[in-house]
């Protein structure tokens, strides 16, 4: 757990009590007695631009599902849960713009299996994409139709499927990028949450103000921003 959130439900546990005593209720707060944590700054490696590079090779003959996702995650900084919940109706389509609205997340609850709901502060955000990526997913959206035309079947409303129109599973995508940082011989800290890292840390590093980033990717506030990702190792 976060201290940040052990710092906040003990802050609401204790005003809780704070309230049981002043109704005599309680005769102290125990929650007075229990030391806060410290918060304590989480320092993310960041990929370089020569590393980005390389990657970028290695997803341009990737299957055309995986290039998308990773590529989605390196220029929007959606987090897994949310590109696997990603629908087409989710795009708008201008004459040479694609806006996309992130409003839902799909991930693995223990106990419950793949479950769908909200993003994980509860917020949809918008986020304008480049043209080339508006190529990239104009060409995989007629690849699926296709697919489906084949199969005689209708396009599933989902982006991320595989040739009979299931939804592919969450962790499918966070293997799959590991298998490729090991053949490019990345550092063993990287993961999937890696890329959505590097979209923050360049528009940080671009000048962007850290309300207008924290928004872009989804966050509550700036403090996870200023705690995370202001350091020396923005400089790409």
């Amino acid at each position: 757990v976060q201290e940040t959130t052990v710092q906040k439900y003990l802050t609401v546990v204790s005003a809780v009590l704070s309230d049981a005593k002043r109704n005599e209720i309680l005769e102290k707060n125990p929650a007075r007695m229990v030391v806060l944590p410290q918060t304590q700054r989480s320092i993310q490696r960041i990929p370089t631009q020569t590393e980005v590079q390389k990657l970028l090779d290695t997803l341009a003959r990737e299957p055309r599902h995986y290039r998308l996702f990773y590529l989605l995650s390196l220029y929007t900084g959606c987090r897994r849960g949310e590109l696997c919940a990603l629908q087409w109706s989710d795009f708008t389509f201008g004459k040479e713009s694609l806006l996309l609205t992130i409003s839902r997340s799909r991930s693995n609850v223990a106990g419950k299996g793949i479950v769908e709901g909200s993003t994980k502060n509860g917020k949809s955000r918008e986020v304008y994409l480049s043209s080339d990526l508006r190529g990239i997913l104009l060409a995989y959206k007629r690849r699926k139709q296709m697919e489906a035309d084949k199969q005689r079947r209708k396009l599933s409303p989902y982006l991320f499927t595989d040739e009979h129109g299931q939804r592919i599973h969450p962790d499918t995508f966070t293997k799959h990028l590991r298998m490729i940082y090991e053949d490019l011989g990345f550092p063993k800290e990287y993961h999937l949450h890696t890329l959505r890292h590097y979209f923050v840390s360049t528009l940080l590093h671009h000048g962007v103000d850290k309300q207008t980033v924290a928004e872009l990717a989804g966050h509550g506030d700036t403090s996870f921003l200023e705690r995370t990702y202001c350091h020396p190792q923005l400089v790409l």
